[in-house]
């Protein structure tokens, strides 16, 4: 009996966790349009956010959730407050009401105690329900500036002014430095009488049964083209009776006709035995092969109808997990108001054709893709409000989502912003500065065709390395999803007016066709999406440039790479002929294309593609497995991991340097024994040669004495922190151009703006670490800023 309470227990928590992130989102969504609506709140808006906070308060109860209870409870007695016209908040009591949202969200998540904790929300909401409504409550609603709160996570710019902190900020820096996480949305928030709950692993359960409905048709299309082939034997075979039919006519002449006197008389019996089991097998055959035809044609009859059935089960299936887009799009206003607020800025977020459905799966996947779009645009994109106005435009930026339904069954969602747009000069300058592009390809591009470096890796123009920007990694994180997603990306700006990034993607996820190749004994599949060609050509079309082998397409120069080499398995031990021709799949994505040799394309076919398990997710360059329509098992390849492989296989065995060239000298300043170990240690492994220091003094003594190529340093440190390190390299004649990386745990505004003005390089905040972020830091410095004469 205990376990079934527990049971019981259990489900009951389940369900009140999907129904109290509804009662959020709503809060949420009401909280954004409430805060449009002062200094006056609308009556009826006050009201809907009162009852929704009762039923969430009232959820809690029933379930225990005591600590739920009490916030809910606060916020509810300030909204009564609300109802009266007794109370009016302004812009920083919003803030503590977000707060709130995202305690209860943590809660609810079950994440451990939530950053503020909850003894402190709940006081700061009783001192807003003693709280006195003065005229000009609201008065500094709309009027926040430029820099406040100081716990900025991204460089400022440079006539930023830091203005107070409220005291709930104060004690919850940890949060909201970093961007606030979206709110889970599993259902929706509207619901009728018509409407079923049901849990996402039985819905996912139902889509795994229609796909295997959909192997069995692929199964029984194949069992239909082997009938087919054995019908057309039946040619064959009537060929051969024909020519025999008039040895057959001669013997039946010779066995039953007047040479029969002629014959041995043991032969007449079984010439005549033979004579009538030929005609009865030609009889026998002419029959079977009516009946097979006619069995064919009846089981093909069955195939349709079977086909008809489970397409249209699979849609109804697929349809169930279709799910309006501002289930997805609703928590960014919250993230977008957070963030804005944070950067100092005045932003809006417009959503326009929520209500379209597209399939949760994919809905989920855009999360982060959209993410990063809207960092980009409130980071890159708006201006601050005093630089808004001298050019005519609101004080309070726009950052638009719309969503549009194209044919084909895709759609797609547009992210813009009335920002300052995309300086095309500034992108390639960038780009040549950390060695993405030479000067020759500089000169070559055009502002617009400058535009889709910013989805290159590793690209930014950000030198300040934090939670959300400086890695180069937001927006080829885009281009890398949506692309995986059977989609693709264009972008549109113009400077001083806007950015517009569209995501073209499916609405449905559902099997796709893929190429069926086979390499040695192995059979795989390459999804069609990233198939730009599938060729059959003549060795002596095949060029060599240093070690690598090449083709020109469509009067593009493509490498080619051996699928075996790619998957690095043993290669085919079949013999092939010296002029036999070479079968190759041309495969495209983003930027980059290469030509893999296989031994056989086999045939393009329509694929269910299994996931592969948790033991084996993380297996590179592998995305599933299919089972084709006659049994066989095929592995699934992932495309861009095959490009990126390939890259790296035409690189194998260069040296990082010219050749003779010592390797580049990094020079670790750092107080701290373990970091200094970790920071030499890493270096080391990546071919650099490692020197260190304990402070900036000791430091600057080994500069003057030896030549180093970069200098990654630790700011908080006797004798001489960093800062002051940094301006006296900056200040020598001889070492004014030495690169130099501050990585420190000092992560405030100031101090970031601090490393910058005194010169730094790259300033990169240890809680927001990353071992490739640094690697590419000082890699791309020493690239653009050896010194003269190494």
């Amino acid at each position: 009996m205990k376990g079934t309470d527990a049971e019981f227990t259990k489900k009951l928590l389940a369900t009140f966790r999907e129904e109290a992130r509804e009662h959020l989102d709503v809060i949420v969504a009401i909280l954004l349009e409430l805060e449009k609506t002062l200094p006056v709140p609308d009556s009826a808006t006050v009201e809907r956010i009162y009852r929704t906070t009762h039923s969430l308060k009232g959820a809690a109860r029933a379930v225990g959730q005591k600590e739920i209870e009490s916030v809910c409870q606060n916020l509810e007695n300030i909204f009564s407050r609300m109802k009266k016209g007794t109370y009016v908040p302004d812009a920083d009591d919003f803030d503590i009401f977000h707060q709130a949202v995202r305690v209860i969200q943590c809660l609810l998540d079950g994440g451990g105690q939530p950053v503020t904790p909850v003894t402190d929300i709940v006081s700061s909401l009783r001192s807003l329900s003693r709280k006195e409504s003065s005229p000009d409550s609201s008065g500094t609603h709309g009027k926040q500036e430029r820099g406040k709160p100081q716990e900025i996570i991204t460089a400022k710019s440079p006539e930023g002014k830091p203005g107070a902190k409220s005291s709930l900020l104060e004690r919850d820096r940890g949060d909201i430095r970093k961007p606030p996480a979206l709110l889970s949305t599993t259902g929706r928030p509207e619901r009728d009488g018509a409407t079923v709950r049901i849990a996402a692993h039985k819905l996912d359960r139902l889509i795994a049964g229609s796909d295997d409905l959909l192997t069995t048709r692929l199964f029984i299309t194949h069992r239909m083209r082997e009938l087919e082939e054995w019908l057309a034997r039946f040619t064959i075979w009537r060929w051969n009776q024909a020519a025999i039919s008039s040895d057959i006519h001669r013997i039946r002449e010779r066995s039953y006709g007047s040479g029969k006197a002629d014959l041995p008389a043991d032969l007449v019996l079984p010439l005549q035995r033979l004579v009538e089991f030929l005609d009865y097998d030609r009889e026998f055959v002419t029959y079977l092969q009516h009946d097979l035809a006619e069995f064919i044609r009846a089981t093909d009859r069955d195939r349709a109808a079977l086909e008809a059935s489970t397409s249209e089960i699979s849609e109804l299936i697929h349809d169930a997990v279709l799910l309006p887009v501002s289930s997805v799009l609703a928590p960014f206003h919250g993230l977008v108001r957070e963030y804005s607020r944070t950067t100092g800025k005045q932003v809006e977020l417009v959503i326009e054709g929520g209500e379209i459905e597209v399939d949760r799966r994919i809905l989920d996947s855009l999360k982060d893709p959209l993410m990063h779009l809207i960092y980009n645009s409130i980071d890159h994109g708006i201006e601050y409000p005093d630089l808004r106005a001298p050019h005519n435009k609101s004080i309070r930026g726009t950052v638009r989502i719309r969503v549009v339904l194209v044919s084909g069954g895709k759609v797609d969602i547009e992210v813009s912003d009335d920002g300052k747009g995309i300086d095309g000069s500034e992108i390639r300058k960038a780009a040549v500065r950390i060695g993405l592009i030479t000067e020759q390809e500089d000169a070559r591009l055009t502002d617009a065709e400058a535009i889709w470096l910013i989805f290159r890796s590793g690209f930014s123009t950000s030198p300040i390395i934090t939670e959300v920007s400086g890695r180069g990694l937001g927006l080829a994180i885009v281009e890398d999803t949506i692309t995986r997603l059977g989609g693709y990306v264009t972008i549109a700006s113009e400077h001083g007016k806007g950015t517009t990034t569209t995501l073209r993607v499916p609405v449905r996820l559902v099997t796709f066709r893929g190429v069926v190749v086979r390499s040695g004994s192995q059979v795989y599949v390459i999804p069609m999406q990233q198939v730009r060609q599938v060729l059959r050509i003549k060795p002596d079309t095949i060029f060599t440039r240093g070690r690598r082998q090449y083709i020109r397409v469509d009067d593009q120069t493509i490498g080619i790479v051996k699928l075996s080499d790619i998957l690095d398995v043993p290669p085919s031990s079949l013999p092939h002929g010296k002029d036999a021709p070479v079968s190759l799949i041309v495969i495209a994505y983003g930027a980059g294309q290469v030509a893999c040799q296989v031994d056989e394309i086999v045939h393009v076919q329509e694929i269910v593609v299994r996931p592969l398990g948790s033991q084996l997710r993380r297996i590179r360059r592998i995305a599933g497995a299919a089972i084709l329509g006659d049994g066989t098992l095929a592995l699934v390849l992932d495309p861009p991991e095959l490009i990126q492989e390939s890259l790296r296989i035409s690189t194998r065995g260069a040296a990082p340097v010219q050749k003779g060239a010592p390797a580049p000298v990094v020079l670790v300043v750092e107080d701290s024994v373990t970091s200094r170990a970790f920071l030499q240690m890493l270096l080391e492994r990546e071919g650099y040669r490692v020197m260190t220091a304990t402070d900036g003094m000791v430091a600057f003594a080994i500069l003057k004495e030896h030549q180093v190529d970069i200098v990654v340093s630790d700011v908080d440190m006797p004798r001489m922190n960093g800062f002051v390190l940094t301006e006296k390299i900056r200040s020598d004649p001889k070492l004014h151009s030495l690169p130099v990386v501050l990585v420190t745990s000092l992560d405030s505004a100031e101090d970031q703006n601090h490393g910058m003005a005194v010169g730094a390089d790259a300033y990169i905040v240890k809680s927001s670490f990353e071992r490739s972020a640094l690697l590419a830091v000082v890699r791309n410095l020493i690239r653009t800023k050896r010194p003269q004469g190494r």
